[in-house]
């Protein structure tokens, strides 16, 4: 199938293409085994997981965070020592509530339902609401967990920032990846 039988543009059917395919789906594996050996407590799993969720089918996209969540918390108890306490348990699953529910709201477009301008806007909104949307979650977390004491506006900006550098770093990967696939497909074959 290509962009011409269809109804779809090019940037529709070249990221459909990358979205039904396994590299895009191991390449964000990839990047978040990375990001956890960058990151302690503040991996980027809401710029991973929106770009996840507006990139890829949902449940690969929950694959990828629920996998990528599991790494961080598997070299926390591991190789950075993090205590075995309850609260230190709980905090990771309010971590990981609070990405599941981003990774849901990018899903609601996927990346071949609009053009590639509507769907950099859909991720831009979905990264700002979503890091809310996960910030809110600790925020609750912190009334039954014992505060979030160190959440400061700086502390957020920083956490953000991680999360946007992340998240943009790869979107501009996905941009070239779904040029070069479009590339591939319009070259004659000998």
């Amino acid at each position: 199938m290509n962009p011409s039988t269809t109804l779809e543009t090019p940037w529709q059917w070249g990221s459909r293409s990358l979205y039904d395919s396994r590299l895009w789906f191991y390449g964000l594996l990839a990047a978040g085994s990375v990001s956890n050996v960058l990151y302690y407590c503040t991996v980027p799993l809401v710029g991973i997981g929106v770009l996840a969720g507006t990139t890829l089918p949902r449940q690969r996209a929950l694959r990828v965070l629920l996998m990528m969540w599991g790494v961080n918390q598997f070299l926390g108890f591991t190789v950075r020592g993090y205590p075995y306490t309850v609260s230190t348990f709980a905090w990771g699953g309010v971590m990981l509530l609070g990405a599941i529910v981003a990774v849901l709201l990018a899903s609601m477009h996927s990346a071949f339902s609009h053009n590639q301008t509507r769907h950099g806007l859909w991720l831009t909104a979905s990264l700002l609401l979503g890091f809310v949307l996960y910030e809110l979650m600790i925020w609750l977390g912190g009334f039954a967990l014992g505060g979030v004491h160190g959440l400061t506006l700086s502390v957020l900006g920083e956490i953000f920032l991680g999360n946007a550098l992340w998240g943009t770093g790869l979107a501009a990967v996905h941009w070239g990846l779904v040029r070069r696939w479009l590339r591939l497909k319009e070259a004659p074959s000998d």
